[in-house]
């Protein structure tokens, strides 16, 4: 066995899994909320106000 191959593959897979991980966090904290937003203009374009509530932050800051 190779052990040079070994630990690239294995280099390769966590470098793999770090962006997936950071691509997950980025989607939940970030641009899920940008998504609902433009989602709910999209659907109510007459509207001048848009009243968004993230249910989870919310229960977050209940919760202290």
């Amino acid at each position: 066995m190779d052990t040079r191959k070994i630990l690239s593959t294995i280099g390769t897979f966590a470098i793999v899994g770090a962006v997936s991980t950071a691509g997950a966090a980025l989607w939940t904290n970030v641009l899920d909320g940008k998504f609902q937003m433009v989602k709910v203009r999209l659907t109510h374009p007459k509207s001048d106000k848009i009243i968004f509530v993230d249910f989870k932050k919310a229960k977050r800051d209940l919760g202290r």
